[in-house]
């Protein structure tokens, strides 16, 4: 079964439009806010919607934590973390 990264990364580039990059061309630490993606408010509202029904978890809760989007690492964290949790 593919990792949660490897999964991720053709999300990201399905919801942001993104043509010009294959999910090998994204890095494990790239930078999803303030980077070179371009992400702007729209694009994570539907990142979330596109995860959320991937895993089947519920990312955003009551508040959005931007420190969860600093990197494909640390979004892949706690992707992983809310997956064992619904598991459980």
């Amino acid at each position: 079964m593919p990792t949660v990264k490897e999964q991720l990364k053709p999300i990201i580039l399905k919801s942001l439009r993104i043509t010009d990059m294959t999910p090998e061309d994204l890095r494990d630490d790239q930078p999803l806010l303030g980077g070179e993606l371009e992400i702007d408010s729209v694009d994570i509202l539907q990142l979330v919607l596109e995860i959320e029904r991937h895993f089947g978890i519920k990312l955003v809760e009551a508040n959005f934590d931007q420190k969860h989007f600093e990197s494909l690492n640390t979004l892949a964290s706690i992707i992983e973390s809310k997956v064992a949790a619904v598991r459980t």
